[in-house]
């Protein structure tokens, strides 16, 4: 019985180190996503920014606590959860958690998806996405492909390119 409450223990111990080891990275991609839109252009932008989640409601919740408060351009971000690719087609961004990467091929047109910037984490930008996380040396950065992201109709600053791995 002992044996048992340890094994529960410790199984409880890992599950919650990882999923607030996980919190500070999406935290982290969430001040990303804001920066993608100050310095990206989009078409099709009306009143306000539309950043949708394929991701579990925590990943949704942390990126919303984030960003979802915040205003580009006198317009508000609104996060939603989004589960296809005819949702995402109503979204400025979509983010893309590694639990769900298979999606990012069913995102890989760019006639369902124009005007919408794909964001995935690691291993994403050779799936089709236009900006995927890559965590080097403990340090969170991106990379931007090109380009999809002219295919996709979007106008990327040279600021953000510059910052681009």
């Amino acid at each position: 019985m002992q044996k048992i409450i340890v094994f529960i223990l410790v199984l409880f111990f890992m599950v919650m180190s990882s999923s607030y080891a996980q919190q500070p990275v999406t935290k982290m991609q969430s001040l990303y996503l804001y920066n993608f839109i100050k310095n990206i252009k989009w078409s099709n932008v009306e009143d306000k920014y539309i950043v949708g989640v394929f991701g579990d409601k925590s990943t949704v919740a942390e990126i919303n606590d984030v960003i979802g408060i915040r205003k580009f351009n006198n317009k508000d971000i609104e996060v939603i959860k989004v589960s296809s690719a005819t949702e995402a087609a109503k979204c400025q961004i979509v983010f893309v958690s590694s639990r769900f990467k298979s999606t990012l091929k069913q995102l890989n047109t760019p006639s369902v998806l124009k005007n919408t910037l794909v964001v995935s984490e690691e291993g994403g930008i050779n799936n089709g996405a236009s900006i995927a996380f890559i965590l080097e040396n403990s340090k969170l950065k991106f990379k931007i492909n090109e380009p999809v992201c002219k295919a996709s109709g979007l106008q990327i600053s040279a600021t953000l390119l510059s910052l681009s791995q």
